[in-house]
């Protein structure tokens, strides 16, 4: 209760507990309504704005990723840095300086950077250390079945007391070039020891198989799709060195100069350089 002193004396002045008028409060309970609307109101805009920009911001994320990324033959648009691997297990025995000019030509050509590593470099841990990023990459590597698993060779001498574990998972053994015997064995690798060894080195990458046998092992072509690439291109059977040389020539001229699609141009290349002409091999095509 207020009082106030008039002359002298004090007098009650009764208007309510808070001492304000009924018709005061309404007005500022209106106004509070008026301003917690107004911030609502604010708020859910600067909401739907931070969503609209957040979708923009993904959407844009997104598409630009789609057209930077790896296509079907390996290519990848807006990228300045397109690389392929030339790996030529085969030059020390079989060197074929006029196939490695030609194929260099026709990739720089569309655009590619290529890194050739032949003869000796190609080893068990040249393939264990073979960088990322490739979308290329091709083997040009004598295999062939052994208990229904397919080998890649490498250059390396065998040698009884190295990658003694490899030897011992059976995902590293010795091989040789000839039935007989009579030439110096060598390290070959199968499916498993790209899955071991080689983890994630295929992610984008187009694997191009240019020795025998490449198809007739589904776990082998299953494992380079599980490292993550996109496709896998190798012969139904034994072929010639020469052969597969030429066809693959064909091949990626095909791909990268006429830019045709993976089936086109392997269609064209076992219709224009014909099967391998001992052994009637053609090319096939896996993709995941």
């Amino acid at each position: 209760m207020a009082f106030s002193k008039v002359n002298g004396m004090f007098r009650n002045k009764k208007h309510g507990k808070s001492g304000k008028k009924p018709g005061g409060i309404r007005r500022e309970v209106y106004a509070d309504k008026e301003r917690m609307r107004r911030t609502y109101t604010i708020i859910a805009f600067l909401i739907i704005i931070s969503l609209v920009i957040l979708v923009s911001y993904y959407l844009a994320t997104y598409f630009g990723g789609s057209n930077s990324s790896a296509n079907e033959n390996g290519e990848s648009s807006g990228d300045s840095s397109l690389k392929v691997a030339l790996i030529d297990g085969l030059y020390t025995t079989h060197p074929n300086d006029k196939f490695t000019r030609s194929l260099t030509e026709t990739l720089q050509e569309a655009g590619f950077e290529v890194d050739v590593f032949r003869g000796t470099e190609v080893t068990v841990n040249f393939l264990k250390s073979l960088p990322n990023g490739y979308k290329l990459v091709i083997l040009r590597m004598h295999s062939a079945l052994h208990d229904d698993q397919l080998y890649l060779f490498t250059a390396e001498p065998y040698s009884v007391g190295k990658y003694t574990q490899e030897q011992q998972f059976q995902i590293v053994k010795k091989a040789y070039t000839t039935e007989t015997e009579e030439t110096q064995p060598v390290f070959a690798v199968n499916w498993g020891f790209v899955k071991r060894c080689m983890t994630g080195k295929f992610n984008g990458t187009l694997v191009i198989a240019m020795g025998c046998d490449g198809t007739l092992d589904p776990l082998i072509i299953e494992e380079f799709m599980n490292q993550g690439a996109v496709g896998y291109i190798s012969w139904s059977g034994p072929v010639l060195i020469s052969h597969s040389d030429t066809a693959t020539l064909h091949l990626t001229d095909a791909l990268y100069s006429e830019k045709l699609s993976i089936d086109e141009a392997i269609e064209g290349t076992n219709n224009q350089v014909g099967p391998d002409p001992e052994h009637g091999a053609v090319l096939e095509y896996y993709a995941p």
